[in-house]
């Protein structure tokens, strides 16, 4: 078995009736029903693509990315890898792929390694979803500020991180999206909901996995 991280289109209206899912996801179900299903998933109704983690067989992935056109995986290979190390052509898929889904690529570098994009997609995905923020079509992107968000959704983000124990008085009109995202993925926090301290990375999105 081998864990892929895939973007994948997400299907469904979020109603009761047509709850939302995804491509890829129903995709499997249907045609490979016996492989290990997802390990972790993202699906947010404020972003129209979904982010999975899947441990499949090699003719799994495989039949994925050879049937279904909209699906994108990250190369397989240690998360730890910085960009530099990839091959041009991937590097250049990630980025147009990235820019397809409206995701600001502009702040990755050559050191950047394939852990932090993941990390970084996973949280942006999360924040817009708690602020109801769209963020295809570059409307959400890591540079923009507090300021940029409208009063009342930046409330919602304020009142989220205080239930889950974060600290939110050092944030200002002036801190980027980014800074608030580096600050939830390092630091532990105590949440009255969880009644007890954990590592805000661990909740939001980690992987020790080095492939």
């Amino acid at each position: 078995m081998t864990k892929r991280y895939y973007i994948s289109r997400r299907l469904g209206s979020g109603v009761q009736l047509d709850p939302y899912t995804s491509e890829l996801r129903n995709y499997l179900y249907a045609n490979w029903p016996d492989e290990p299903h997802f390990i972790q998933q993202v699906i947010a109704h404020v972003f129209p693509w979904c982010i999975h983690k899947y441990d499949l067989s090699q003719p799994a992935h495989d039949d994925v990315m050879a049937n279904l056109t909209g699906i994108f995986s990250f190369p397989a290979g240690a998360l730890d890898r910085i960009v530099a190390d990839i091959p041009q052509t991937i590097r250049t898929a990630i980025r147009d792929k990235l820019d397809v889904i409206g995701f600001d690529y502009t702040w990755i570098t050559d050191q950047t390694t394939i852990r932090e994009i993941l990390s970084n997609l996973f949280h942006s995905i999360q924040l817009a979803e708690w602020a109801d923020v769209q963020i295809a079509n570059k409307n959400f992107d890591l540079n923009k500020t507090v300021a940029d968000v409208p009063a009342e959704k930046r409330q919602l983000v304020n009142q989220h991180l205080q239930d889950l124990g974060i600290d939110t008085s050092w944030i200002t009109l002036s801190t980027t999206i980014r800074e608030i995202i580096s600050y939830v993925q390092t630091t532990d926090g105590v949440s009255p909901r969880l009644f007890g301290r954990i590592k805000r990375r661990r909740w939001f999105y980690y992987d020790e996995d080095t492939e």
